[in-house]
This record gives structure tokens, sequence and C-alpha cells, in this order.
């Protein structure tokens, strides 16, 4: 009889091991102590990586698209103009072109001396804020000036912010094209993230209905190095 015990308290020992190691090699374990907003951080982030990806991939076939339809563009032909038009639609929406707009601005500032760049890039509010806006129909975005697309990236240099190796410094500045009376109504009623800059971290956050916005496009284009399309 003991020694049977002795070898269900071993076999629960073991069990009990697996389960910490599994714990413990988790990728993206989080503290019992870890808030709701760094969760909901994390999950984001994730769905972000996962979505990258795949817009790398459809870059591309993007990329073949614009060079198809542009060698068939004529003004003699009506028919040939939608391809022309339809060009014209990819190129915005990867950021290759400037464009023009209705639109809401955004501002972001501290009230005090605070690293503003290095909260913004800890807690993600940049990547949560143009997810945010692009969920409402916003149909292009920059930051201080930098087009934001499906390659572009916001990184912590040191103590200020890169956007597309760009540096950018506070205030900072959101400009986003769309329904401006949705975007400002977004904003200003229903924004998870804003309300958290304002309230969890007291930021200064305003904004201002623009009739007229523009975009310019990016200085640059990155494409993968390393992704080939599989047929």
């Amino acid at each position: 009889m003991a020694l049977k015990s002795v070898r269900c308290f071993l076999i629960m020992t073991m069990i009990l091991g697996i389960l910490i190691g599994i714990q413990i090699k988790s990728p993206y374990q989080i503290s019992s102590d870890g808030s709701f907003i760094m969760r909901d951080t994390i999950t984001k982030i994730n769905k972000e990586r996962i979505e990258s990806y795949a817009l790398m991939k459809q870059k591309k076939a993007y990329e073949r698209e614009i060079e198809k339809l542009e060698d068939k563009a004529s003004d003699e032909n009506e028919a040939l103009m939608e391809y022309k038009d339809k060009a014209d639609y990819l190129k915005n929406l990867m950021g290759y072109t400037s464009v023009e707009g209705p639109g809401i601005r955004i501002i972001i500032d501290t009230h005090d001396d605070r690293n503003l760049a290095y909260l913004m890039e800890e807690r993600k509010l940049f990547i949560i804020l143009v997810n945010e806006l692009k969920s409402e129909g916003c149909e292009a975005i920059s930051i201080n000036g930098q087009r934001i697309n499906s390659m572009s990236e916001i990184t912590l240099a040191g103590n200020h912010i890169n956007i597309n190796s760009v540096a950018i410094a506070p205030p900072y500045e959101v400009n986003a094209i769309g329904n401006s009376a949705k975007l400002l109504n977004y904003v200003n009623t229903k924004s998870p993230i804003i309300d958290i800059m304002r309230n969890g971290y007291n930021l200064s956050v305003n904004f201002k209905v623009e009739n007229s916005l523009i975009l310019p496009k990016l200085d640059y284009i990155k494409s993968p190095e390393y992704i080939k399309e599989v047929l």
C-alpha cells in the first residue's frame, strides 16, 4: 500500500513538472498581475503580425497587377481607363502616390516632460490606434508626414520613434482620410485607445476635422527579400 502511494506521488510530481515546464516555455507568457491593457495589446500585436505576413505576399501580387494595368491604360478607350483607375487605386492603397481627401487630424502630446516616444512604443499605442482607424473605414493614414502601409515599421530608436526608418518627434500628428463625421464620432465617444491615452496615461489628445488632408507618398518602397509566391 505504501509502495502504491509512493508511485502515485511520483506520477503526480512528474505531471506537475511538465505543466510548469510548458508554462515557462510559453513565448507569450503573461504574469498573473498583468493588466488587461497589456494582455489585450499582446493579442492585437500577434494578430497584426499574422496580417502583415499576408499583406506582404499580397503586395507582390498588387505590384504585378499594377505593371500589367499600366501597360494597358489609355485615355482613348473607356474600358482601358477602368484598368487605369484600378491601378491608381492599388497605388494609393500601398502608399505609392500622394492622396488628398477629407478626414480628421489627431494631435498627441504630454502634459509633462515624460518620454512620449517610449510610452507610445512600449504600450504599442500607435499600432492599436492605426488598427482602430482602419476598422472604422479610414482609407489612408500618415504620422508626422510618414505614410503608413502594410510594410511600415513603427519602432523605438533610442529616445525617439522611427517610422519608415525616419525619426519623428512629439507632438505626434496623425492624419486619417475617411468619413470625417464617422471618424470624429468614433474618436470622441467609442475609441478605447483614445480613452486609455487620455485617462490611463494622462496624455493630451485633440482632434480637428479637415475638409482636405494631403498625405504624402512613401519616400521609398520597401520590398520583401526572402518570401516567394507559391503558385
